[in-house]
């Protein structure tokens, strides 16, 4: 059937086969006439384009170039455009810089998933090089004229349900597991919820530590480049107040160490180098969290740690989603049955009684967690106003892997 309807879709769907090359989209109307004249145009346009030459024929090569040039680099944000580089350049050598996009068909793209797979590749990562290559194949049939036809492209499903964070019991073990410089780096993790891309590259211009009532944080180098401001603990206010005055002079990061090495002496007595910028914990972090057992905690599950206190102390799950930056608040939904209280008061009022439920005061919801022994365990959230809120990023984020990088893959 060249035109059909979808199950809970009010919109007619184009389904047709040209030339071994399956075409399915939406006709974008609710009347089966007009969406047969629409199959019928398709069919026309497509048999033109492939027969009278009207495409002009595009390597892969040369389309990767184009959209990097024309889609990433326009975005101004540095660290985008290394990762989106990173898998561009996986792509090409994948599928052949010269490969005629034209060439790209359904088949040929399902074989070069499967060797993603084979490769023992992650099914994020799988996923991320698919919905790239997709994105580059759309810009070439919609803009540049220079592709008749999109083939169907299949992503693998994932569970991106799973998510760990840490109990209080189990962050008591693991801080005096981590070496000093790491510790620092997993409580500010912890407490403001950032990704660990946005700690690493967290410069003094972007700590404002005289804002009142609480210090803040402002993360620049986001995917979408859009800036978020996140209120400091009084615990991490005071790392950071330690971390400046030991800061080298002329040095823009936060977060550095020392490698083993001449020029200083560390905690542990061990002979430590110049301070550098902290880019790359995976090491010292695998080997803390195995220490004291935890090999099943990643370090994006910090940020899932800032998230659930949050939401267990009563704050409203949009609150949660402003702070850690989500496009929508369906990615937030994941930590909704942690907040049984909040539904507790719904229901009272449904029975038409007085609320048996008491709503946690906002104070109450925001103070960091005291767990006895004057440390402050979970982060803090105050109100910024404006653009400090802003979203993070636009859509859901599909991480990939980088040489030197962990394996692990979350998302949210």
């Amino acid at each position: 059937m060249a035109v059909f309807k979808r199950e809970g879709s009010p919109y007619w769907f184009i389904e047709f086969t040209f030339k071994g090359q399956k075409v399915r989209q939406s006709s974008g109307t609710t009347k089966k006439r007009e969406a047969e004249e629409r199959e019928r145009i398709l069919r026309q346009e497509i048999k033109e384009q492939l027969l009278l030459g009207k495409v002009a024929e595009m390597s892969l090569g040369e389309a990767i170039d184009r959209y990097y040039d024309g889609v990433i680099v326009p975005k101004g944000n540095v660290g985008v455009a290394k990762r989106e580089l990173y898998a561009l350049n996986q792509l090409r050598e994948g599928l052949g810089a010269d490969t005629p996009i034209a060439k790209l068909s359904a088949r040929v793209l399902a074989d070069y998933k499967d060797s993603l797979l084979a490769e023992k590749k992650a099914p994020a990562t799988v996923n991320r090089y698919l919905a790239t290559i997709k994105a580059i194949l759309n810009k070439a049939k919609d803009e540049w004229g220079t592709l008749a036809v999109v083939p169907t492209i299949k992503l693998l499903s994932l569970d991106n349900a799973r998510y760990r964070w840490l109990t209080e019991d189990e962050e008591r073990a693991l801080l005096p597991a981590c070496a000093p410089h790491l510790r620092d780096l997993v409580v500010f993790l912890m407490d403001t919820g950032a990704r660990l891309r946005e700690a690493t590259l967290l410069t003094w211009t972007d700590v404002d530590l005289d804002r009142k009532p609480r210090a803040a944080v402002r993360f620049m180098e986001t995917k979408s480049g859009k800036p978020r401001g996140v209120p400091l603990s009084t615990r991490v206010e005071e790392m950071l107040r330690r971390l400046r005055a030991e800061c080298p002079d002329g040095e823009s990061r936060v977060f550095l160490y020392r490698p083993v090495g001449r020029g200083g002496v560390g905690d542990d007595g061990t002979k430590r180098g110049k301070a550098i910028p902290f880019n790359n914990p995976f090491g010292t972090w695998d080997t803390a969290r195995k220490r004291v057992g935890l090999e099943d905690v990643n370090l994006h599950d910090l940020r899932h740690t800032f998230a659930s206190r949050l939401v267990m102390r009563g704050v409203p799950l949009l609150t949660v989603s402003k702070l850690l930056g989500h496009h929508s608040i369906q990615m937030t939904m994941r930590y909704a049955h942690l907040a049984p209280d909040a539904f507790d008061a719904a229901i009272d009022l449904l029975e038409g009684g007085q609320p048996r439920a008491e709503p946690v005061p906002a104070a109450a919801a925001l103070a960091p967690f005291e767990d006895g022994t004057g440390d402050q365990i979970a982060g803090g959230a105050g109100d910024l106003a404006g653009d400090d809120l802003a979203a993070f990023e636009e859509g859901d984020e599909i991480g990939f892997e980088e040489p030197g990088a962990s394996a692990d893959v979350a998302l949210g």
